[in-house]
């Protein structure tokens, strides 16, 4: 069991909906500290709709989204971003003309804790297929 100081992510009871229609129901997590941490599952059951609803592009209609301790539920995507949250789309929401390590880097720039970049060899051995494609 992990606590609240060991925990980066909680999501607790998160209840979203497009419309009427009822994604996600009851959505419990929690993720600890550098933890690496996968959404896996076929088309439609919501890992999109979890995702952009952590990062607030999507509002719940009930439940908590809780960052290092601090409830962000009602927060703007920018205030989460700021604080370390981030969302690559899938395909080409991104920037297309951009590798993927530009893609990557981008992202850091609104960072306000000093960390506007990340070095090479980190996004390599995070990701070995980026450094193959070179």
């Amino acid at each position: 069991m992990t606590t609240i100081t060991d925990t980066a992510l909680t999501v607790r009871g998160l209840d979203v909906y497009y419309g009427e229609s009822l994604i996600l129901r009851d959505i419990d997590m929690d993720i600890p500290r550098g933890a690496i941490v996968a959404v896996m599952g076929r088309n439609g059951v919501g890992k999109t709709t979890l995702i952009k609803t952590i990062m607030g592009l999507l509002r719940p209609r009930r439940g908590n989204i809780l960052l290092n301790g601090e409830d962000i539920t009602g927060q703007a995507p920018d205030l989460r971003a700021r604080a370390g949250l981030s969302y690559v789309p899938q395909g080409r929401e991104i920037f297309p003309r951009l590798t993927v390590y530009e893609n990557l880097q981008i992202g850091l720039e609104a960072r306000t804790d000093g960390l506007a970049s990340l070095p090479e060899d980190l996004i390599y051995d995070l990701f070995p297929v980026l450094a193959d494609m070179q």
